[in-house]
């Protein structure tokens, strides 16, 4: 089981992208603070920019479920930021100059040089004081964690969580497999041929013959293979290059790296962890074709013990606890706050109201198809 750290200064790190704008009439008015429409849309399109760039133009529009849900996402962080700035004032927490400094040197050492993080800066057009003003709340965020999170974490809080997760300690028995693939599978050969005869020649008893012989032919070819295969296991990486149809694994020589036994199909599962290692297997038939297995190497199943992980668990807890009350202020501020929309289309429950209309366009332009 692996822990990461929890993001409790995340709600600062999103200002780091804006850059200037000029529509200065009220976004959201949270308190007696106004953010403009600059600010706030500023923030949103280099963050929504970021976050969409590789998906599909359609899901890039503004009325996607992706950008509303993004959108809805920072209405609420916009919302958290400026609370928690103005329970900084209230507490009269501060940050120090080397208290920035050393935040600052924590980021630049994460980007990996000064270099880099000043070129970060550059190309997201981040001035001096806008950076020293979020690392100040950073600071001030951290600051305010350990002021309302005072619980201790207890050798008896971590037995516990290791004992009712136990399953999340546990690394199941895997094999280090590779495979041929050959396709022999009727639907996608008898597909193939269609789309070949542009004509539409063929009747279709000419194309259930054509493709049963092609399934043939190449579980003719697979016996050949896998025969040479057996003679020489050593040749298995080369033979997998030339003739596996999963692309994906034969430039690698067909390997697939350790896996479990429930990350594959049945079939091939059943096969590769019945062979000893060492072995190539007989022909294996799948819903994607035909494979030749070699199990290189097993690992059997393993439980982390309790004294390994009790440090780990402890500092997950502890974060947990951290985020749980930095949660829980933030949804405390929000119920005493006065917040006003100054642009409608920001409320989020217009924009939860969107994101469901746009889900159920999509499902009803998915039926018709």
């Amino acid at each position: 089981m692996k822990f990461t750290k929890l993001a409790l200064t995340l709600l600062f790190s999103s200002v780091l992208f804006c850059g200037c704008a000029k529509d200065n009439s009220m976004a959201i008015k949270i308190n007696d603070k106004v953010i403009t429409k600059a600010e706030f849309y500023d923030d949103f399109n280099k963050i929504k920019n970021l976050q969409v760039k590789h998906l599909p133009e359609n899901l890039k529009k503004d009325d996607s479920y992706i950008v509303l849900s993004l959108k809805n996402k920072q209405v609420k962080d916009t919302i958290a930021r400026e609370l928690l700035i103005q329970e900084f004032e209230k507490r009269k927490i501060t940050a120090s100059e080397e208290e920035i400094k050393a935040r600052k040197d924590e980021l630049i050492k994460q980007v990996g040089s000064l270099e880099s993080f000043n070129k970060a800066l550059k190309d997201n057009n981040i001035s001096e004081e806008r950076l020293n003003s979020d690392m100040a709340n950073e600071v001030k965020t951290t600051k305010l964690i350990n002021s309302i999170a005072k619980g201790k974490i207890t050798d008896s809080d971590a037995e516990k969580y290791y004992k009712e997760n136990k399953a999340s300690f546990t690394t199941p028995e895997k094999v280090q497999a590779s495979h041929i693939l050959f396709d022999t599978n009727l639907d996608s050969i008898k597909s193939a041929i269609v789309k070949a005869d542009k004509k539409g020649e063929l009747s279709q008893e000419e194309i259930e013959k054509k493709a049963k012989e092609e399934v043939a032919k190449v579980e003719a070819l697979a016996k050949e293979v896998r025969q040479k295969a057996v003679n020489n296991p050593k040749n298995f990486a080369q033979l997998a290059k030339e003739y596996s149809k999963d692309l994906g694994s034969a430039q690698q020589g067909g390997d697939l790296g350790y896996i479990a036994k429930e990350e594959v199909v049945p079939e091939f599962g059943n096969a590769a962890f019945s062979q000893k290692v060492g072995t190539i297997s007989q022909l294996v038939k799948s819903q994607y074709g035909t494979h030749i297995i070699y199990v290189k190497d097993k690992k059997a199943k393993q439980v982390q013990t309790y004294a390994s992980m009790k440090a780990d668990i402890k500092e997950f807890l502890k974060q947990k606890q951290e985020q749980d009350a930095l949660n829980k202020l933030i949804s405390g501020l929000k119920n005493q706050a006065k917040i006003e929309f100054g642009d409608s289309s920001l409320n989020p429950v217009n924009i939860e109201k969107q994101i469901q209309e746009s889900l159920l366009s999509g499902l009803s332009k998915a039926k018709k198809k």
